[in-house]
């Protein structure tokens, strides 16, 4: 009774999803009927994403018993996001050595993708130029930066700031609810997301393709379960890892259906504070996690280098296209996905360092697209993971009873 009382908005989003597979089986692309209704779902969710992003980061950040140790936060944190995509992309490769995913496959690769824009310039998506530009999800990463110096101001600023600081946990306090409002619609809109992706992608699954995605998505359940339950451990033992499992349920699911990081953030914020995840590692992890912590993206990029690597007979066990394998795997996800604009770069990227042809892209967007949905649930349950980590680097071993 426990189990169905703790989990049971999980057991209906579960129903919901796979209610929404079987209507995309059924029904293929007509599904795409209900893309309406999966909008409506999620644009509420992106309403929620900016300012929840920024009242509760000001909050956490003004209440910092010392500032200062703001960029040590930052750099261990960071240190931790590459340290888990290269062991992501290890794991992966190592996956792909063994189970060869272009194997058995014919594609004759006749379509070349023109036009390709991107934005190289990192350090764009620092900044933007004009305030009203903050207050999009598209620039999630400048608005992090925003937040800090707010909140750093804000507790710098003594007296004047106390009332502010209240307004902001108030305000944190009010957009939590407003999530929670918006869960109620989860399953009707994680439901026709699902039966549209399926009803779009259903053909590709049993297609040439169908090796290369079976071992991927083994390999990111696998994953899912064996980082995040390492991350909680390491995070606060036997008891991190029951919380950790009692509350990431929702979040899984949204960035599941969502395919998106940013969705899911609200939730993954609610999910970190249940555990007890102080709200200061808490609030910055999740939204720096979002943009700059990848691993589920570590994996797919690696599939597509081991699988073009095979078509191309290129040699992937050569020490240096090994090490280049890892390198551009780790730089893919944890830059180039948050460049404003970089859409394609990972591909362009790929090319690049291995001198494929150009006319492989279209299949490297395919399979980043099929996947992209575990990958998300591994990008997106991970930054909670790693705030448990983060809490006993900077609470200590026994954070978790502090809370």
């Amino acid at each position: 009774m426990n189990i169905l009382k703790n989990y049971k908005f999980s057991f209906i989003l579960i129903f919901a999803m796979i209610l929404g597979a079987v209507i995309g089986v059924v029904f293929g692309e007509k599904a795409a009927i209900l893309q309406p209704i999966a909008d409506v779902f999620l644009n509420l969710l992106y309403c929620c994403v900016v300012p929840m992003i920024f009242v509760s980061l000001v909050y956490s950040i003004s209440n910092m018993e010392n500032t200062n140790k703001l960029g040590k936060v930052l750099s261990v944190m960071i240190i931790i996001f590459i340290l888990a995509e290269i062991i992501a992309s290890i794991y992966m490769l190592v996956i792909t050595i063994i189970f060869n995913p272009a194997e058995g496959s014919n594609i004759v690769m006749n379509e070349t993708i023109s036009n390709i824009k991107s934005n190289s310039n990192i350090l764009a998506m620092f900044t933007v130029s004009d305030f009203n530009l903050l207050w999009s999800r598209q620039n999630l990463m400048a608005l992090i930066v925003f937040a800090m110096f707010v909140g750093i101001a804000t507790v710098k600023s003594g007296e004047a700031g106390k009332q502010a600081i209240k307004l902001f946990g108030s305000l944190t306090a009010i957009i939590s609810k407003v999530v929670s409002y918006v869960m109620y619609l989860a399953p009707i809109g994680l439901g026709a997301f699902f039966a549209v992706l399926v009803g779009q992608n259903g053909a590709a699954l049993s297609g040439p393709l169908s090796r290369a995605l079976i071992i991927y998505f083994v390999a990111a359940i696998v994953f899912y379960f064996l980082s995040n339950t390492i991350f909680a451990y390491l995070g606060a033992g036997i008891k991190g890892v029951k919380l950790f499992w009692k509350y990431i349920i929702p979040p899984s699911l949204v960035s599941l259906g969502t395919c998106s990081s940013a969705a899911t953030i609200p939730t993954n914020l609610i999910a970190g504070r249940n555990i007890g995840i102080p709200d200061d590692i808490n609030d910055l992890t999740i939204p720096m996690g979002c943009n700059l912590h990848k691993s589920g993206a570590a994996l797919i990029t690696v599939l597509k280098i081991t699988f073009m690597c095979s078509m191309f007979n290129v040699n992937i066990l050569e020490p240096q296209n090994i090490i280049t394998a890892i390198l551009v795997s780790v730089l893919a996800a944890s830059v180039m996905g948050a460049i404003p604009a970089g859409g394609y770069v990972g591909e362009i990227f790929i090319i690049s360092a291995f001198h494929f042809p150009q006319e492989a892209i279209p299949i490297m967007v395919l399979i980043g697209t099929i996947t992209d949905a575990p990958a998300t649930t591994i990008n997106a349950t991970n930054d909670v993971g790693i705030g448990m980590l983060m809490a006993r680097i900077f609470k200590g071993k026994n954070w978790l009873k502090q809370n």
